[in-house]
């Protein structure tokens, strides 16, 4: 078995486990967190979310879904759920790799142009 197969099993191993994820717990969101769910961690983090008709329920499950011990749930209503989705479409607006490049370049010209 050389290292190709072996990387290509594995890749194929994490797409089931992600597909049965979502299936399982709802739909998938790398998202950036506060202090909003202190059980699941703040910063970056991959985790499910199911919504219902009154509650959202977020998930974050690392590895194999078969085992138990790492699911972490956190039941959020609808409405605060919805106020942390903008929240982190805000911040990915804000931290826009493309965005921050064209600041950048634009206050780079503007400090050439007032030296010359």
């Amino acid at each position: 078995m050389t290292l190709l197969d072996t990387l290509s099993e594995s890749t194929n191993k994490w797409e089931e486990w992600d597909r049965i994820k979502q299936e399982r717990y709802g739909k998938k969101y790398e998202i950036v967190l506060g202090d909003e769910a202190p059980r699941i961690g703040s910063g970056f983090r991959i985790v499910y979310v199911k919504e219902g008709r009154k509650w959202a329920y977020m998930t974050s499950h690392s590895g194999d879904p078969d085992v138990r011990e790492r699911k972490v749930r956190k039941r959020f209503r609808l409405k605060r759920w919805k106020e942390i989705e903008a929240s982190h479409e805000r911040y990915l607006k804000r931290n826009d790799p493309d965005e921050v490049a064209r600041k950048l370049s634009r206050k780079r010209y503007r400090r050439v142009s007032k030296n010359t």
